[in-house]
């Protein structure tokens, strides 16, 4: 299953359907963003609770749409002779994409805490949210969610320090299964000595056992976090009834 799939997904975007077609196109178009502002509905308690829930459901289907992109991107190097010309090798390719890796990866494990905080109501300011605040709230474990936050934040661990420092240092992440890619690059990119078309070809195999290696961590982050949807989806069905059943108690 993917995250769009998922019937807290489904059931937020639903519930948000009625506000989204009935804002103007000309009003999405407007670029400034404080005239959108202006021109925006003044949103109920209700649609406030369902935007937050689907905003973040949404990031995070984003996150793992970008995480797909990057292995798509590490497997084929377009034009490789064009980029070297720009001072571009294949390994400086795959290193780049790989640190976008690395950084979506430790990503979800945020906006499942923000998603926690927003489909709870813990009422945790973004700015504050963090493992004490959410993934440590009574709340949290009482109904088990800290389990599956838990383990979406062990999975991610082993790329949190080489994220960190690339962010804060500028220190690249070495690749040992392309060593060898990274020496015959530096030497083609000073003599031209290989042909990159022929590099591209002798290291297709190693790629490929690359990207599998990443696929298949994201297959099991995406399982983690669909498990966490599971967790999620009858607190918020219980938020959701409770609004509609106020709601009823308000009419004629």
């Amino acid at each position: 299953m993917k995250i769009e799939e998922h019937s807290l997904f489904i059931r937020a975007l639903e519930k948000l359907r009625p506000l989204i077609e009935s804002t103007p196109v000309e009003d999405l178009m407007i670029e400034s963003s404080e005239e959108r502002h202006a021109k925006a509905p003044t949103l109920s308690a209700e649609q406030t609770y369902h935007h937050h829930v689907f905003w973040y459901a949404m990031n995070m289907q984003k996150a793992f749409s970008r995480l797909g992109h990057t292995t798509a991107y590490v497997k084929d190097f377009p034009r490789p002779g064009s980029y070297l010309r720009h001072g571009v090798t294949q390994y400086d390719w795959v290193q780049y994409h790989y640190h976008v890796y690395m950084i979506s990866i430790v990503g979800l494990y945020d906006i499942a805490l923000k998603l926690t905080n927003a489909v709870l109501q813990l009422g945790v300011d973004e700015k504050q949210v963090n493992k004490s605040t959410v993934e440590d709230n009574l709340w949290v474990k009482q109904f088990r969610v800290s389990e599956s936050l838990r383990t979406l934040r062990q999975t991610a661990s082993h790329v949190k320090l080489p994220r960190n420092l690339f962010l804060h240092g500028g220190d690249l992440l070495k690749l040992d299964e392309l060593g060898k890619l990274d020496i015959i690059c530096i030497a083609n990119r000073l003599g031209d000595d290989y042909p990159t078309d022929a590099i591209k070809s002798q290291f297709k195999p190693a790629i490929d056992k690359l990207v599998g290696k990443m696929s298949n961590e994201i297959s099991s982050l995406e399982s983690q976090v669909i498990n966490l949807f599971d967790k999620l989806l009858p607190i918020y069905d219980h938020h959701a009834s409770t609004f509609e059943t106020v709601g009823q108690h308000k009419g004629p």
